[in-house]
């Protein structure tokens, strides 16, 4: 603010009134002040109001309202004094973060490599367990479950024609939320083609009780074969 005096008979403020008053400067928060008794100086806020608009504190007061009130409204607005050094400071220390992962996990390896083979171990017999149920399952069904029975994803694909399912079903399974409905589908249609009964497909269905309904579909008899009484008739005649 600026040096320029002003005078005023009666000064009120929150402490008391002064007389023959001149304020030889003022700052944001302060005045400086002459005055019948003396030199002191006033706080800007305990001013009465109407000494605050003649020193143009009102003014000032409602500028750095609106200004607040803009930078808070736009929370993006500090992006647009971001410098280029700090984003390329921030782009090294998330790469650098990344490097510390990765030498972490490197690390892990090289200080416990049972563990980790023990961990690789259990997951490929658990991928050729899982792959193996997946043929006995095709197998069952009548269809030739080939070599993607024993590939990750691909499985789908002879699971697919075992249930009757249309290859186009495989991509579905990528898709959230047509992959719930998928499944629902695949559930009932395997079921069906092994002939058991849909109550299979219910627990298929159900997380806490696929794994098992699972096994069954592989592991359980076929429905035996009924032939109809005319191909009965037709195998007597001939």
């Amino acid at each position: 603010m600026g040096d320029h005096e002003q005078t005023f008979p009666v000064l009120e403020t929150k402490a008391g009134a002064y007389t023959n008053v001149t304020v030889t400067k003022k700052t944001r928060d302060w005045i400086f002040i002459l005055h019948s008794k003396g030199v002191c100086n006033v706080k800007a806020s305990d001013l009465s109001p109407e000494a605050r608009i003649m020193l143009g504190y009102d003014t000032l007061l409602k500028k750095g309202e609106v200004a607040k009130e803009s930078s808070a409204s736009q929370p993006l607005a500090q992006l647009t004094h971001l410098k280029f050094s700090q984003v390329k400071e921030f782009a090294m220390g998330w790469r650098q973060h990344g490097k510390e992962e990765v030498a972490e996990v490197k690390t892990f390896i090289a200080a416990n490599p049972t563990v980790v083979c023990g961990i690789l171990g259990i997951a490929v017999a658990v991928h050729i367990i899982s792959s193996a149920l997946f043929w006995l399952i095709c197998r069952k069904t009548h269809n030739a479950p080939g070599p993607l029975v024993w590939l990750p994803v691909l499985r789908l694909i002879p699971i697919l024609r075992a249930a009757n399912m249309s290859r186009v079903w495989f991509f579905a399974f990528f898709i959230f939320p047509i992959n719930i409905i998928a499944m629902i589908v695949l559930s009932i249609k395997i079921v069906k083609s092994r002939g058991k009964s849909p109550w299979v497909a219910f627990l298929l269905i159900l997380p806490p009780t696929s794994l098992f309904a699972f096994l069954y579909l592989a592991l359980s008899r076929s429905a035996p074969v009924q032939i109809e009484s005319n191909e009965i008739l037709a195998l007597e005649t001939a």
